[in-house]
């Protein structure tokens, strides 16, 4: 079962995507207020980066845009010198402990605690971000594409910077708390890739390196939330803009 489950875990993220997806276009179950368009209610906003990022796993691990399956693992064998997934240490349970506790725990877990600390909620936007970056910068170089890029480019970018553009500045979120968001996604990806290279070059065991992946997503939450309390909003992020 567990080797099922590490093959095909962005597959299941997949269905739950969809099942998200539906919930956020056709219902309301996962806004905060009904008086305020969808696209600039911060809860919405934050269950809308869950759902990018699922669609993102699933091109990554389950079929990228070339048609291989379960390619991103190979990709990261292959940047860091292996010449294939058998002899390389990046094994496919640290990629789930990479991305399960990031996405199907840290970011839901952002996305109901929004309901009362809207700040929490949008730091997925800075995940977002910072890991559409590492896709594109892959784009001028001999790799070109890499599994993930399409929905990095597609989904990440654009909903990182509506996030960025309307939840924060005067009379919303303040930037400083922004400027806490963007750092503390740049620090979990930085303690993410000093894990690969650990791996890589073998200097820390695989099981120490899962203990502290399966840690890091708690940076997306207490950083922001911390920040929020030494910059809080003046005016109610909640403000009335129309319908949606």
């Amino acid at each position: 079962m567990w080797e099922w489950f590490a093959q095909y875990w962005s597959s299941v993220g997949l269905g739950g995507a969809i099942v998200l997806l539906v919930l956020a276009l056709f219902t309301d179950v996962l806004r905060h207020e009904t008086g305020i368009s969808r696209w600039r209610d911060p809860v919405w906003l934050a269950w809308a980066s869950v759902i990018a990022y699922m669609l993102h796993n699933f091109e990554e691990y389950g079929i990228d845009l070339l048609g291989r399956p379960f390619q991103f693992p190979a990709t990261a064998c292959e940047t860091f010198g292996f010449p294939d997934v058998v002899s390389c240490p990046l094994v496919p349970s640290f990629f789930v402990a990479v991305n399960i506790p990031f996405v199907w725990i840290a970011l839901v877990a952002a996305a109901l605690i929004a309901r009362k600390v809207p700040a929490v909620g949008l730091t997925g936007a800075g995940l977002l971000l910072t890991n559409a970056l590492s896709h594109v910068a892959t784009l001028p170089t001999p790799m070109g594409y890499s599994p993930g890029t399409l929905t990095a480019v597609l989904l990440f970018i654009p909903l990182a910077v509506w996030v960025f553009a309307t939840q924060f500045g005067r009379g919303k979120q303040r930037i400083p708390v922004l400027i806490v968001i963007l750092a503390a996604s740049i620090l979990a990806q930085l303690v993410l890739l000093l894990l690969l290279a650990g791996l890589s070059n073998d200097v820390i065991a695989l099981s120490a390196a899962i203990v502290i992946q399966t840690v890091d997503p708690v940076l997306l939450i207490l950083l922001p939330w911390l920040a929020h309390r030494q910059w809080p909003s003046r005016v109610g992020t909640f403000v009335a803009e129309g319908e949606g």
